[in-house]
């Protein structure tokens, strides 16, 4: 729980100012009603009010306006891009050889998060907003915000009410079956306030194997068309690569399983790039032009 809280406590100085333009709005149109409804009961009978509230208002829309404008500038002059970025990474979740399906956006919404930091149901970090800090584009804040959590021993993952695995042709890529053995997951998915999660810590079994919590990263490497992974230390605070498109953005992979120093799953818009596995991840062979990336190992 520290580390969640860490991410907590650092996290939003850009949602504490759009929280400040927001209350900073709303105070303001309920004065300007409040003025308003004063200038039409009140100026009749006493027109030396006029100017007064002609000022309340004045200073109300000026106040507010200046507020808005001095706190964007503010989180821009502070960011660590000197403003509003619109960065992507691909992610999935394997654990004992099954694919999870991250719980899914509900009513209204379209994303499961933040407004800045959110997946659309779509397997892709979207980071839209203003980073202040490295933990702002963190693998660990990304987890936090939409109910999950990750550490270097602990991975929690939101799910569905009954759907927990990517087990259908839409969600399936060239990694193959999403559900092999389900019957290895179902032990460690328990019901929260919020919904269903899927809870590991290092040590745990899968089956009669001894698992630990791991996330993988693949980069990309533009100069040459080549890709390579790598096992990270301390997930939580990995930063994803500021790219807009995957790839060349990171394929992030969180793995519940026996320790190994590789893993064998891929990022489907990684899969379809690769010239060696582009035909298992359904490439038709007259559009195999795309499959120009090579892993270096």
């Amino acid at each position: 729980m520290g580390t969640v809280l860490s991410y907590m406590a650092s996290a939003d100085l850009e949602g504490s100012i759009n929280s400040l333009s927001l209350t900073t709005v709303g105070v303001a149109v309920v004065l300007l009603i409040i003025f308003i409804i004063l200038s039409l009961t009140l100026v009749k009978k006493w027109p030396q009010v006029k100017l007064p509230l002609f000022l309340a208002i004045a200073v109300t829309v000026i106040s507010a306006t200046l507020t808005i404008a001095g706190s964007t500038v503010y989180l821009n002059t502070h960011s660590l891009t000197g403003g509003p970025v619109h960065w992507h990474a691909d992610f999935e979740v394997w654990v004992c050889g099954n694919e999870l399906n991250l719980r899914d956006p509900v009513g209204l919404s379209n994303k499961i998060g933040t407004p800045t930091l959110h997946e659309h149901n779509d397997k892709r970090i979207h980071l839209e907003g203003v980073p202040i800090t490295p933990k702002d584009a963190s693998l660990g804040k990304f987890m936090d915000v939409v109910g999950g959590q990750l550490t270097s021993n602990t991975l929690v993952v939101p799910l569905n009410d009954n759907d927990y695995f990517n087990d259908t042709p839409a969600t399936q890529d060239g990694d193959g079956n999403g559900a092999p053995a389900p019957e290895l997951v179902t032990p460690f998915i328990h019901t929260q306030a919020d919904g269903k999660v899927a809870e590991f810590i290092s040590g745990q079994k899968c089956g009669d194997q001894t698992a630990q919590v791991q996330v993988f990263v693949y980069q990309y490497n533009q100069t040459n068309d080549t890709y390579s992974q790598m096992k990270l230390k301390d997930p939580a605070n990995y930063s994803i690569t500021g790219n807009e498109n995957v790839p060349p953005g990171d394929c992030v992979i969180m793995q519940f399983g026996p320790a190994t120093d590789r893993t064998p799953y891929l990022c489907k818009q990684y899969g379809i790039r690769d010239k060696d596995k582009c035909g298992e991840f359904s490439v038709p062979a007259n559009e195999r032009k795309i499959c120009t990336m090579t892993e270096v190992k």
